[in-house]
This record gives C-alpha cells, structure tokens and sequence, in this order.
C-alpha cells in the first residue's frame, strides 16, 4: 500500500532505479554473424560491377551500383563499416572508462584510440581523406602510386600514432598485442598499400573499369577484415579484463542506473 505522503513518480523513480540490464555478446557469435555481412558485401559488389562494365545495360543497373558498390559513399557498404568502426570506438570507451577507474596508466591512451575510431567512422561515411587527394597532388606534384596524394599525410598520421602508441602496445597482453597488430596490419595494407595500387592503376587507365573496381573491392575487403579482427580483439579483452561496466543515465529530475555486463 502507498504510503499517503509518496506519490506515484516516487514510486516509478524506485522502480527504474532498482532495473538492471545484463547484455551478452558472444565473441565467435559475433565475429562470425560480421564475417557473413563482409562476404555478403564483397560479393554482392563484385557481380554488381560485373553487370556494369561487361553485360548489356538493364533497368536500375546504376542505382544498384550507388547502392552496393563497397567503394561507394554513403551506401549500404558504408553504413556498415561506419557502424563497426563506431563500434570499436565505443569499446575502447568501455575499456578507457574501466581504467580510469582502475587508475590504469593507460587509461589515456584507450581513450585516445576511442576517438580516433570516431573520426575513421565519420571518414568512411563521408570520405573526408579524399578532399586531401587534389591539394596535395597540387603541392607534390604526385603520380603513379601516389596519384592519390592523401596517402603522403595519411601515411605520417599513420607513423605518428605508431609512434605514440608503441609503449601502449607493447603493455598489452600478448595474444591482445598480436591481435592489435594482426588487424592494424590487414587495415593499413588495405587503406594504404591496395590503393597505391589503385592510385597507379587509376593514373594509367581511369577508373571506369572492371579491373579497377576489384582492385577497390580488395581494399575494402581489407579494411572490412583488418576491423572485424579488432572487434574479436576488443571484444575478448573485454571478457577477460573488464567485467562489468556500470552505466548511469539521467533523465531531467529522474534517475536510471543499468549495469551492462559484458561476457
């Protein structure tokens, strides 16, 4: 029974106070449910491209193309590696958070990564690094493999945090470290080393082609991959290191406290 001096948003503030949420996610579960979506993407664009450029025109063939081409912005494709990339960068949020409770030295560095990931999320949505391509061309006066210039800053960006890192990376547990490493590897040999190649096959022969869109969709595919194991790394550095995390959402004059406990 209500006591007479307690009215009832008291009574639902308790409510929702005293709520908890437990979500599980399974590591293999998850690892192997985007590893369908990445072959289901790479594929659908391979005979996407294939339809453009080698059988006769049909109805909405270019439609199609803008909607599944994994090079494209703002596509399907797109939404999906801008999802993952948010997607690691609020794991790392989970785990900076969880060291700066620890007082963990590294909590900085975890934190820093967080937004780094946002940014990359935003840049695959929208290709900011392409609006570096023209300007920098214009000062290097680039060709060949670097006919796409905006390689020259990414790659220094790329050394910088390699740089800025390392202690970072070499503090974590081995099998983290050499994940970190693996996936670092497959992402910047797909950003990176398969579009110089693109950029050099592009100088010489345009980018209107079959051969070019493989060359593209191998990119791609090496960024989707290099991200996937990231997640498989974050996700098991979770389970192991970060039990649970605690998550306090205010809402005006009201209060709701959800633990997330991650397995």
């Amino acid at each position: 029974m209500t006591p007479p001096n307690q009215d009832s948003d008291t009574l639902i503030i308790s409510d929702l106070a005293s709520t908890n949420i437990e979500i599980y996610l399974s590591v293999s579960k998850t690892v192997k449910f985007l590893s369908l979506i990445v072959v289901a993407l790479t594929l659908v664009s391979i005979i996407i491209q294939f339809t453009l450029y080698d059988l006769p025109y049909y109805p909405s063939r270019e439609a199609l193309v803008r909607l599944f081409n994994v090079d494209g912005e703002a596509n399907i494709p797109a939404v999906y590696s801008t999802a993952t990339l948010l997607f690691c960068a609020i794991l790392l949020a989970i785990i900076a958070h969880a060291k700066k409770v620890a007082e963990n030295r590294y909590s900085r560095h975890w934190r820093a990564l967080s937004i780094i990931f946002v940014f990359l999320s935003l840049d695959e949505l929208v290709s900011l690094h392409e609006e570096l391509i023209n300007p920098m061309r214009s000062l290097f006066h680039t060709s060949g493999f670097l006919y796409f210039a905006w390689v020259i800053p990414g790659g220094i960006f790329v050394i910088i945090c390699l740089l800025m890192f390392m202690q970072f990376l070499t503090a974590l547990p081995r099998t983290t470290r050499r994940l970190f490493f693996l996936a670092g590897s497959i992402f910047i040999t797909g950003t990176l080393g398969v579009e110089m190649v693109g950029a050099y096959y592009s100088n010489l022969y345009g980018q209107e082609n079959f051969v070019y869109a493989i060359v593209s969709t191998v990119e791609e595919l090496f960024e989707m991959v290099g991200v996937l194991v990231l997640i498989s790394a974050l996700m098991s550095y979770i389970n192991l290191y970060v039990k649970e995390v605690g998550l306090r959402v205010r809402f005006s004059d009201r209060q709701v406290v959800r633990s997330l406990n991650l397995q």
